[in-house]
């Protein structure tokens, strides 16, 4: 297999891509500018942690829609916006009405270590990834790539969902008592959960 830090690609990159391009139109027209889980959970949360200023350039790494980049750029960042996926890109750019000067959409695999450091060396005040890195096949290109084009000091925020909650190894069960049904959630592999196709 090739070397995933060097440009080669994982075997189920390509499959995943496939996959968010055919429902990406799906997607959007259930998250739009943000559901609640977005608006007021994740984003408010990524943004405390983030602390982004006026002026800073942050990257938003598969961002989508673009729902996060939009509310970074309101808060006077200079966003770039990257995904794999060219369809989402496309949505996310036909969203983007304010502030459109500082949001730039670019097409970049962030398990593509190459990829990612074609943004630039040193150039990020701060990196954002939402709810993204549990469906990415792998993610050490990214976090070998995000190292280096962040700045001294930056930050990076990434957010995703509890393994419990996000894994093909979670079984939901229930057993039937005399008196009340009891459910209860099953999960194996906690730890080392191998990339595979889920829900």
């Amino acid at each position: 297999m090739p070397d995933d830090r060097t440009g080669g690609a994982h075997p189920l990159v390509e499959e995943s891509q496939r996959i968010w391009d055919a429902k990406a139109t799906h997607w959007d027209t259930g998250m739009g500018e943000g559901n609640l889980f977005q608006t007021v959970l994740v984003g408010p949360v990524s943004e405390r942690l983030l602390n982004v200023q006026p002026g800073e350039t942050v990257l938003d790494i598969a961002c989508g829609n673009g729902v996060f980049s939009r509310r970074l750029a309101e808060l006077g960042a200079h966003v770039v916006a990257t995904d794999f996926s060219q369809t989402y890109l496309d949505l996310a750019a036909a969203r983007t009405t304010a502030n459109r000067e500082r949001i730039e959409y670019r097409l970049v695999d962030a398990t593509n270590e190459a990829e990612m450091l074609a943004l630039g060396a040193a150039r990020f005040d701060a990196i954002a990834c939402n709810m993204a890195l549990m469906d990415m096949p792998v993610i050490e290109p990214l976090f070998q790539g995000a190292r280096q084009i962040i700045k001294p000091g930056g930050r990076f925020v990434f957010t995703v969902q509890h393994p419990a909650f996000n894994s093909n190894a979670v079984f939901l069960g229930a057993e039937e008592g005399p008196l009340e049904t009891q459910h209860y959630i099953r999960l194996s592999n906690y730890l080392d959960v191998p990339p595979g196709k889920g829900i």
